[in-house]
């Protein structure tokens, strides 16, 4: 089962087996062991995939049925855009944030949540 979702979302995203393989610093051969059920992961290797394609522990392992879908895929690309930052350019996308909620008088109560 988990050897399948990984092997569809990774479909899903369009991404080779390649490039995932140097997320995880693993060899190609190693993760396409993944994907085929030939190779068991570590917990560790389960979440940085669960983080990679941005999906809970829990969907990968098959205990959830479906992806969640509170998030539409634009905050999904900008969610996955700002874990790319480093922690300056994060910190300067939350300062942007907090001075345009400032302007928006319906989401007062937002401000704090921000930083």
């Amino acid at each position: 089962m988990l050897h399948e979702k990984l092997r569809e979302l990774r479909e899903k995203k369009g991404v080779l087996q390649s490039e995932i393989s140097k997320y995880l610093s693993v060899t190609r051969e190693s993760y396409s062991m993944y994907e085929t059920g030939k190779r068991q992961m570590s917990f560790e290797t389960l979440c940085l995939l669960a983080n990679y394609f941005e999906v809970s522990t829990d969907y990968l392992l098959g205990r959830q049925d479906a992806l969640p879908s509170f998030l539409n895929e634009e905050e999904r690309i900008v969610i996955a855009q700002y874990r790319e930052l480093e922690e300056h350019a994060r910190d300067a996308v939350k300062n942007v944030l907090s001075f345009e909620l400032s302007r928006t008088p319906k989401a007062e109560g937002m401000k704090k949540s921000v930083m």
